[in-house]
């Protein structure tokens, strides 16, 4: 539960609040196949018309096409929203346009909702809740939310209950077909073959999946709630008993959204500022937190909050805040992450050259293009985002990540070179998140919080390594290690070592040396291995030492995480001890001498 002294005064006043709209009938089906199609195209003749007419307009193009997914609603929207990913295909305004799709649903009247809430449970709704409020607080394409008080081992406990739109299974599998038909299409006609279309059809069938089963989403939120405690972020409580594959019971919490400040920031400047003040928030100080969480997330639970749009962050006091809705998180495979970090790390450090090297290592079936020429475009993009940067009176977007991923992706594309959609989900994630900063960041220096990110991470790491629970995992790896080598590798050598007793053994003493040479080759390679560890984790020490030449080979080399550069060291040293020690057996007077 929030403690008192975190819940914040109202910025916006129950009775000024908009209420959901609700029909006393949902049609089955609101819009034909044929009327989807012709809008469409519609759509792009009117394109063509203002191009032929010298009359083009970008936003206007953009706005048309936000409009008509938002006409379509359901599972539309999820699909505008997965191609607001593609900023390396479409135009900025088109990508904005679609990372605004938030469908604005009519709600469904409360029988329909008693109905399912009974359905799922199996107990009349009286027997669950003490108190059921029948105007929803929102509606959305998946469903909506209505606030409510549970009976739970004779407490009272505030809560919002998420019920699931009727018919929505139906709904979105026409919607997802009718998707695959147009795709299928456009594949076979080879038309929007950048597009990735199948992959992108994979990725609204694993929406599909998710969004028709809100167990889903409880597991991922029970999931954050764990990984974001060391955040010092707090995330609503789900009550698995009563959360079921079309209900979601949550812990209520009383705070202020992040959409509610920024319509009242636009509004009423001065209002927004009381309202700060009142309530002891630091909107420079949230946004740092935000963006600081949103990279750690990533980069180090490996569980990162895929949606983070004002509507799902809630502000409390002291600069204290709420993320909700976690149905939608990503996670990214092992090699991918590293890898992202790794760009991450050589953009905040102005090496964009080696930046541009994971980008394009981020791609999928790169095309037999100029991959060198790419690499120095792809540098020179990310070049010009940073030295523009910096300067003053430019917007958010043009300082932010996203100007960063706007410049390479024209490149990119330029060259035909698909992005990863792992890549593209993960920014995404940050541009959503842009969404807020813009307001509460408006001077965002990427470097600067970027940087201390990074000193935090090493930090943390560093910290988790001397753990007791850490050393004793490594030393029970490398306790196996050297088991494996007694029970394994020693008995061959012995085997080949001793074909006879108390006599003169010239393979042992040949063997003794090899040993003895190998022992020094490795303390000649911990010196490099060294050297790589203080690059690429204290690259400070060895900056006054480090050459162009050594440099530029280092850089190519996968970066290691703290913990594991331990446990090559140590293993480097046991190693060594190892081969010491069975030169010295080998030279033994029953064996050589």
């Amino acid at each position: 539960m929030i403690k008192k002294k975190y819940i914040p005064t109202p910025i916006v006043e129950k009775k000024d609040r908009k209420k959901v709209k609700i029909v006393d009938k949902l049609e089955a089906r609101r819009l034909s196949t044929t009327y989807i199609i012709w809008r469409f195209i519609v759509y792009l003749v009117g394109i063509q018309i203002r191009k032929f007419t010298g009359r083009s307009d970008v936003q206007k193009t953009a706005t048309q096409l936000r409009e008509i997914f938002e006409e379509f609603g359901g599972f539309w929207v999820k699909a505008g929203q997965l191609f607001a990913l593609r900023n390396d295909l479409f135009p900025d305004e088109v990508c904005d346009e679609l990372l605004k799709l938030q469908y604005q649903a009519v709600g469904f009247p409360f029988d329909m909702v008693r109905s399912t809430i009974e359905s799922e449970l199996g107990k009349p709704i009286e027997k669950i809740f003490e108190f059921f409020d029948e105007q929803p607080l929102a509606a959305a394409s998946i469903g909506q939310v209505h606030r409510a008080v549970l009976r739970k081992k004779k407490k009272l406990i505030p809560v919002v209950v998420k019920i699931q739109r009727p018919g929505l299974a139906e709904s979105f599998k026409r919607d997802l077909d009718l998707i695959k038909v147009l795709a299928n299409v456009l594949m076979s006609l080879n038309i929007g073959s950048d597009l990735s279309l199948d992959e992108a059809l994979a990725e609204l069938e694993k929406t599909f999946r998710e969004e028709l089963d809100f167990r889903y989403e409880a597991t991922s939120a029970r999931r954050m709630k764990k990984t974001l405690k060391a955040h010092k972020i707090y995330t609503p409580k789900i009550y698995d008993k009563y959360s079921k594959r079309r209900v979601l019971v949550m812990e209520f919490i009383d705070g202020v959204l992040m959409a509610d400040y920024i319509k009242t920031y636009q509004r009423d400047r001065a209002k927004a500022r009381r309202w700060e003040d009142e309530n002891d928030v630091d909107p420079k100080k949230v946004g740092e937190s935000l963006y600081l969480s949103l990279l750690r997330q990533i980069y180090e639970d490996n569980l990162y909050h895929g949606d983070l749009h004002p509507g799902n962050i809630i502000l409390l006091r002291k600069n204290k805040f709420v993320l909700i809705d976690l149905g939608s998180t990503g996670s990214l495979e092992k090699e991918l992450r590293t890898s992202y970090l790794k760009y991450n790390k050589a953009l905040s450090e102005g090496d964009f050259t080696r930046a541009a090297d994971y980008i394009i290592r981020f791609a999928v079936d790169v095309p037999k293009v100029n991959i060198s020429r790419a690499r120095v475009e792809i540098a020179q993009a990310t070049q010009t985002w940073a030295d523009s940067s910096g300067l003053k009176g430019l917007s958010y977007k043009e300082k932010s990540l996203g100007g960063a991923t706007a410049e390479f992706s024209q490149v990119l594309n330029r060259y035909g070179i698909p992005n990863n959609w792992s890549f593209l989900k993960v920014s995404r994630s940050l541009l959503t998140l842009d969404g807020s900063l813009q307001y509460l960041l408006p001077d965002f220096d990427y470097f600067k919080v970027s940087k201390k990110y990074n000193q935090q991470s090493e930090r943390r790491a560093l910290i988790q390594s001397l753990r007791p629970e850490s050393m004793m995992a490594s030393m029970n790896k490398f306790s196996e290690i050297f088991a494996e080598y007694n029970d394994l590798i020693l008995p061959q050598l012995r085997q080949q070592t001793i074909p006879f007793e108390l006599t003169v053994n010239r393979f042992a003493l040949t063997l003794a040396v090899i040993l003895r040479a190998l022992s020094s080759v490795l303390v000649i390679g911990g010196f490099g291995t060294s050297y790589v560890f203080l690059y690429q984790q204290y690259f400070g020490i060895i900056q006054p030492i480090n050459f162009e030449v050594v440099d530029e080979f280092v850089r190519q080399l996968p970066y290691i995480p703290y913990l594991e550069w331990v446990g090559i060291l140590i293993a480097g040293g046991l190693t060594f001890r190892i081969l010491l020690a069975c030169a010295n057996i080998l030279e033994r007077k029953e064996f050589g001498k």
